[in-house]
């Protein structure tokens, strides 16, 4: 309930209504599948709270070899028994973060590509980034 005592769900509805309506103009669906590079996905994990559209973003750990403290979105690479990159994506998301796959709805698939923080581009480690809006995501666990 707001503070005046209105529901807000039809805003809430609305409003991530009107992000996938928009996002969902730049599906490329599995147009890059085919490619023989190593698959990595990203989730974007959309959230609606308070009336507006957040993102989750996460902080590698300090203790990993690559990219430590980085900040970054719950992705990963794609493990042989993963159906598809957002089977990889959702995956990594509840590995990383408690997202559990039934939560998140998959909006649309966006242009594969990665730079990574010396300005370099590498299709070959390059996964499709998944939108997706989940009511909760710090309630997973």
């Amino acid at each position: 309930m707001s503070r005046l005592g209105l529901p807000q769900e039809p805003v809430r509805n609305s409003l991530l209504d009107d992000a996938k309506a928009r996002l969902r103009k730049y599906d490329i669906g599995g147009k890059y599948s085919h490619l023989p590079y190593n698959k990595y996905s990203v989730l974007l994990p959309l959230v609606a709270k308070e009336g507006k559209l957040h993102l989750l973003f996460t902080v590698r750990s300090e203790k990993l070899r690559r990219a430590p403290g980085e900040v970054c979105f719950p992705g990963g690479k794609r493990d042989p028994t993963d159906m598809d990159d957002a089977a990889t994506a959702l995956r990594e998301a509840q590995e990383e973060v408690g997202l559990r796959p039934h939560q998140v709805e998959v909006v649309c698939c966006l242009v594969p590509c990665l730079i990574d923080r010396w300005g370099s581009r590498y299709v070959d480690e390059a996964g499709l980034e998944l939108l997706a809006s989940s009511d909760s995501p710090t309630s997973a666990s």
